[in-house]
């Protein structure tokens, strides 16, 4: 069998999440155009609401397939691998059929919550059967990891994302359409009369963003169903003369076991890890209103929105502009962390050390060489970045600017600190993972009611640094135990000092080419000035670090080793 080492494959990955973040920025840049701030709250709460079930049943699943995989491989019980993935088919099915219904269930529920109504109710019922083509399609994605195959993933990612653009758009579009039809015609929106256009667009947004949802979870299945079966006409690389050498097989109930076991643990992370979405949504709404009570001047410049849904719209603009920036990193960082996950195992499970160290320092390299300079970056161009995606928006990007100035800066934490905890749940630590997290829920929880009444939106913003400079601490400290020998700092000092070069010379040439050059368009400025940036970055890395040059070499060599 083919593998790919754990360079190639992060490059793969990597390549994999810029596509699909470039994609689903084409996809939530026109929907939130499309929602507006107060739309986008209604849209964030829904899936606020559906992250933690989908935690817990379905993201475990990749993280405890690839372990469980490698380690299989890596002993050469290959029939025992088969079996265990039959049955990791069956069991996760199980579970994406239950999840479906506790979905539908919480939908149910939705109207008595801060920010419900019938439009997180619908959006919670089309969401509901994406749980099940999830579960199916990360055992399958999981598998090949472990196999040393990362294209799988990337390719199902990708198809998932672009039907998501085609479908998710175009429903959105089209129930648009719909709405203001019927209002044309006698004033009904969806059974609902509506005085004037202000009002049927209102009315309308719970139904548009439904429609945006039933076309995610459409292309979550034509993804499945793809995937599926371009595996099965690929195959695995599992001879039937490697099958014969493995005579002995465990139990179906010993496999379950493992399985739950393993992807329980990671999957209670997760969930601790969803609480941040969850504690915003129950918290950012009251606190705003105590906020509008206490320090009535910070939200004079949105004195055209009503101040009863001031506090939606707030969160809307925050949750759909500035954390949807946010994450676009942290995103990247933990594909890193996923293609590291098979060599690792492997060594860890042979006690290789040595190659468990070195793959290790490369992980925690790659990881702040990404998380750095886009941090900075973010908060440096904060207002330009804003106003490139969402032109038009001006009061939204209003809402978001300052808390996104900030949350750049949480980037370069969270960034760092995801992929640590894939190292922890490779060595068998996930609880270790799952502490942290709930104590950062607790640390973000009590800024939120802390900050929040003064501060505004900046309150939660500040809260979640916080919270992120505590996970990056207890994380790394954790890992940096187990390799035994790696010096922390000479890691991310290069790393910091190059970030630092490209924020400033991106902010530079920024202000530079708005006064010089104001009469072209300032999107086209934008690029420019995060181009500036780049070169100034890479140019600085290469002069300043050996190891990206020799990383970079190893990733486009043709002939790779099958284990670095």
């Amino acid at each position: 069998m083919k593998k790919q080492s754990f360079l190639k494959g992060s490059a793969i990955l990597v390549g994999m999440v810029i596509v699909t973040k470039a994609l689903g920025l084409a996809y939530k840049v026109p929907l939130a155009n499309i929602l507006g701030g107060t739309g986008m709250g209604w849209f964030m709460t829904a899936f606020s609401l559906f992250t933690p079930v989908f935690a817990l049943s379905v993201s475990g699943i990749p993280s405890a397939m690839a372990r469980l995989a490698a380690e299989n491989a890596a002993l050469g019980r290959y029939a025992n691998l088969r079996r265990q993935k039959h049955t990791a088919f069956l069991v996760y099915s199980l579970m994406g059929l239950a999840a479906c219904g506790a979905v539908v269930g919480l939908a149910t529920l939705s109207d008595s919550l801060p920010l419900g109504n019938t439009g997180v109710r619908y959006s919670l019922y089309c969401l509901a059967p994406s749980v099940l083509f999830c579960a199916v399609m990360n055992v399958e994605r999981g598998y090949c990891e472990g196999m040393g195959n990362m294209l799988p993933t990337a390719l199902s990612e990708i198809a998932e994302t672009v039907f998501k653009l085609g479908l998710g758009l175009g429903l959105a579009l089209y129930v648009r359409q719909k709405a203001a039809a019927g209002f044309a015609a006698d004033g009904m929106v969806f059974g609902t009369y509506c005085a004037d256009a202000h009002a049927a667009e209102k009315a309308a947004l719970p139904y548009i963003a439904a429609a945006a949802v039933l076309g995610s979870t459409l292309a979550s299945g034509l993804a499945c169903m793809l995937l599926l079966i371009g595996c099965k006409l690929r195959g695995d690389g599992i001879t039937s003369s490697m099958l014969k050498s493995d005579p002995v097989k465990d139990s179906v109930r010993r496999h379950t076991s493992s399985l739950l076991r393993l992807s329980g643990a990671i999957s209670m992370a997760a969930v601790v890890t969803t609480l941040t979405g969850m504690i915003d949504m129950l918290t950012v709404s009251p606190c705003i209103r105590a906020a509008m009570e206490r320090v009535p001047q910070r939200f004079e410049k949105f004195s055209d929105i009503p101040p009863e849904q001031l506090p939606t719209f707030l969160y809307g603009s925050y949750e759909g502009l500035a954390v949807m920036i946010y994450g676009l990193v942290p995103t990247l960082t933990a594909m890193l962390g996923k293609s590291a996950l098979p060599p690792l195992a492997e060594h860890w499970t042979k006690g290789d050390t040595c190659a468990f160290r070195l793959d290790l320092q490369r992980l925690l390299m790659l990881a702040s060489s990404a998380a750095m300079p886009a941090g900075l970056g973010i908060c440096a161009l904060s207002g330009e970045l804003l106003r490139f995606l969402f032109a038009g928006r001006e009061t939204e990007i209003a809402a978001a600017l300052h808390p996104l100035e900030i949350l750049g800066v949480s980037v370069i934490f969270f960034g760092i600190a995801l992929p640590c905890f894939t190292v922890l749940q490779t060595v068998g630590k996930p609880s270790r993972v799952t502490f942290i997290m709930l104590m950062s829920g607790m640390v973000k929880l009590a800024l939120n009611l802390l900050l929040i009444p003064f501060l505004g939106m900046e309150g939660a913003a500040l809260s979640e640094l916080v919270s992120c400079i505590f996970v990056l601490a207890a994380a790394l400290h954790s890992v940096l135990k187990l390799s035994g020998g790696i010096r922390a700092v000479p890691i991310f000092v290069k790393p910091f000092y190059a970030g630092m070069m490209c924020a400033v010379s991106a902010k530079l040439c920024s202000g530079f080419l708005n006064k010089a050059f104001s009469a072209y368009p300032h999107r086209f400025l934008t690029v420019i000035a995060v181009i500036f940036g780049g070169i100034m970055y890479f140019i600085s890395m290469y002069l300043l670090c050996e190891m990206p040059k020799n990383a970079l070499n190893y990733v486009f060599l043709k002939k790779s080793e099958k284990s670095t």
